[in-house]
């Protein structure tokens, strides 16, 4: 377990750890020569723990008290679940002690232990009505079961009750995050003569051993777009001060690592991690608590862990958020964080160096389009209330179908599949790397089965359509897993027929009389004289049958994948298609592309007809037209 202190400047942090360590927190000569704490200090108390009567270790983070280090402070702060706020009695509550107060509160931090020092400078009519005030104070910032302390360093007054209220505070604190894929926020790195590269910081969540691997991820990367992270493998490990196999949440943890990395290469607030993110995160959905008046698009200076950016904040639903209430919104980062859902980030106001108030992640992929339509906001009106990995899947999966990779690093847990099996309650399928409920497969069948009727009311001289195309009008957007899967089991089923490649109902199936099979060899021996699309008036002159009646045949041969109408009244064979579409698909898979030039010399037609051959094909799904020439769609599609 980790304890931060926060507190006013010479109200007596630093003292107080060393009384209950025995460790001088400040590390720097020049603290030690100012007595004033800079940077992060660090110092661990050993105890016998009562319940599991193993010999444990509690860990503090000193943190600066001077406004000019809140940066510092924020930092140690940052990766901490507890805190202790220390109050001198001869002073009381100053300016840095309200503030960092106000940032406990923002933070959430699990529990608050509040001391008072300096007891043996106040008489005991102060130190009561200083408690009495602080009770108050603490009662309207939201922490209604205040623990005071009163303690001397000096005198060593109080320190054994602190000492064991802290030890009964880590005895009873609930392990929640084991399942949790392994976070460590770097806050120093050093070499270590005989060891190399170690790296310091306060693991998040999660456990590590000796020979595990983590990926490092660099804020600096991250800035240049690249997602990409780096190996690296944990070589020793010290937990809590001691020399260790293991390390888990909660705990100070020094790594050595080892890898195609270098002291060079890391940064405060640079991270090591079990569960690397696979994109960059540039904005995020917020649960926006405010501390004081917050306006839309206001600047901000954000604090997550133990680094800070700065950005801008949309709010979601009003102009202007007042103090006190909470709201949704959005947040651009100037610089990509690395951050997990329900990470929570506090929020100050860069030029008035106030703070705004704080952040809880909902989002971590937020559209671009649409962040204001009421479903989109009921949406995370929801997802807000909800806290557990769990009830937030189950949650996001009764909305669409879930990527496993995405909810993977969102969410830090590397059993997605068995977390959300577990929640949800209609049957859960795994398509390659999605996940969706038994309700939405059967919603996506409906709706594949009423696009594909809708089309041949539409266009009833083509017996179907292509794969990619009943995708696009059916399925747009859906996983193209889950669509495959879902087509799969639709044609397995026969409610969906598979006739030369082209897609239509098995209630969409014609045969010819015995009269029209006469016309139709009749009419299939002339196509094949030449290779050119044939107009239905030509056909009927060269085959002697009626214009009209030929028509008529020929919206019935379409419809029954013989020959395709490449404009209206206008025909080539299913054959000819696919000789046709086996020299397009060699050309780009030599060319990368087809020109319409290109095109007229393997087809050896002339421009116009050449053209339209070229757009049929664009409309079928086959090529698609890419300013000016073509790329394949559908490779699938026009095979023989």
């Amino acid at each position: 377990m980790i304890i931060a202190t926060a507190g006013h400047v010479d109200h007596g942090k630093t003292h107080l750890l060393q009384a209950l360590t025995g460790t001088n927190a400040d590390r720097l000569p020049e603290e030690q020569k100012r007595g004033l704490t800079i940077d992060l200090g660090y110092a661990f108390m050993p105890y016998l723990s009562a319940t599991t009567q193993q010999q444990e270790t509690l860990g503090f983070i000193d943190v600066p008290g001077h406004e000019k280090f809140l940066s510092n402070m924020l930092a140690g702060v940052g990766t901490a679940h507890h805190a202790m706020l220390i109050v001198a009695g001869d002073e009381g509550m100053m300016a840095q002690s309200y503030e960092h107060l106000a940032i406990l509160r923002l933070l959430a931090m699990d529990s608050l232990t509040v001391v008072i020092t300096k007891s043996d400078l106040t008489t005991v009519e102060q130190q009561q009505q200083l408690e009495a005030q602080l009770t108050q104070l603490l009662f309207q910032q939201g922490f209604t079961e205040p623990q005071i302390f009163h303690c001397s360093a000096i005198t060593g007054d109080g320190i054994d009750t602190l000492k064991q209220h802290l030890i009964a505070l880590c005895d009873n604190e609930k392990q929640q995050q084991e399942q949790k894929g392994f976070r460590l926020a770097i806050d120093r790195a050093f070499h270590v003569k005989g060891a190399g590269l170690v790296v310091t910081g306060t693991a998040l969540s999660g456990n590590i051993a000796v020979g595990d691997s983590l990926q490092f991820v660099s804020h600096h990367k991250l800035k240049q777009g690249q997602a990409q992270t780096k190996t690296v493998r944990i070589k020793g490990l010290h937990a809590q001060g001691n020399t260790a196999q293991t390390a888990t949440a909660n705990q100070r943890v020094a790594m050595n690592i080892v890898g195609d990395i270098d002291k060079q290469d890391l940064n405060r607030g640079d991270w090591l991690v079990e569960i690397a993110p696979n994109t960059v995160i540039n904005r995020v959905a917020v649960a926006l608590t405010a501390n004081t008046d917050i306006k839309h698009w206001q600047t901000v200076q954000v604090f997550h862990a133990a680094t800070h950016t700065t950005g801008r904040i949309a709010l979601l639903e009003v102009d202007e958020v007042k103090a006190g209430n909470s709201a949704l919104a959005e947040i651009t980062f100037d610089s990509p964080l690395c951050l997990a859902e329900q990470d929570r980030l506090l929020l100050r106001d860069p030029a008035l160096k106030t703070n705004l108030g704080s952040g809880l992640v909902i989002d971590l992929l937020p559209p671009n389009r649409g962040k204001r339509k009421p479903d989109r906001l009921a949406y995370l009106t929801q997802r807000a209330t909800l806290n557990a990995p769990q009830d937030i899947i189950a949650f996001k999966l009764a909305s669409k179908p879930q990527s496993i990779s995405e909810l993977t690093w969102q969410h830090q847990c590397s059993n997605i599949e068995q977390v959300a099996c577990d929640q949800v309650d209609n049957e859960i399928s795994q398509h390659g790397d999605y996940l969706c409920t038994s309700d939405y497969q059967t919603q996506l069948q409906q709706l594949i089965i009423e696009k594909l009727a809708q089309y041949h009311l539409q266009e009833n001289d083509h017996i179907g359509l292509g794969k990619d195309r009943l995708y696009r009008i059916a399925a747009l957007n859906q996983p193209t897993a889950i669509f495959n899967a879902l087509l799969t089991q639709l044609l397995t089923q026969q409610r969906i027929i598979n006739t030369r490649g082209w897609l239509h109902l098995a209630s969409h199936q014609l045969q010819l009389t015995e009269q029209e099979q006469k016309h139709w060899l009749h009419v299939a021996q002339m196509m094949q004289t030449s290779q050119e699309p044939w107009w239905v008036r030509d056909l009927a002159n060269a085959c002697d049958i009626d214009e009209d009646d030929l028509r008529t045949l020929s919206y019935k041969l379409a419809q029954l994948g013989y020959i395709s109408a490449i404009v209206k009244d206008r025909y080539v064979t299913h054959e000819y298609l696919i000789h046709i579409a086996n020299a397009v698909r060699k050309h780009i898979e030599q060319n990368q592309k087809l020109e319409t030039a290109d095109f007229r010399n393997l087809s050896q037609l002339g421009r116009k007809v050449a053209v339209q051959i070229l757009e049929y094909l664009d409309k079928i799904g086959f090529t698609k037209r890419k300013f000016n020439y073509r790329e394949l769609r559908d490779e699938d599609l026009l095979k023989g």
